[in-house]
């Protein structure tokens, strides 16, 4: 359990809060199509959803 505890503070400390600014990405939609964070920025307000257990 020492281990899995270290493991989730870890992973606490770096995840973004609510309102902060996520690093430059790159990513690939489900349609292929090569997304870019900064491009999606440029439109307007991003809001970054990430689903598990799909695929």
């Amino acid at each position: 359990m020492i281990i899995h505890d270290l493991l989730v503070l870890t992973i606490a400390g770096l995840a973004l809060g609510t309102g902060m600014a996520a690093p430059e990405f790159e990513a690939v939609s489900h349609d292929g199509r090569k997304i870019v964070l900064s491009e999606l920025r440029q439109q307007g307000p991003v809001m970054l959803v990430f689903l598990r257990g799909f695929g």
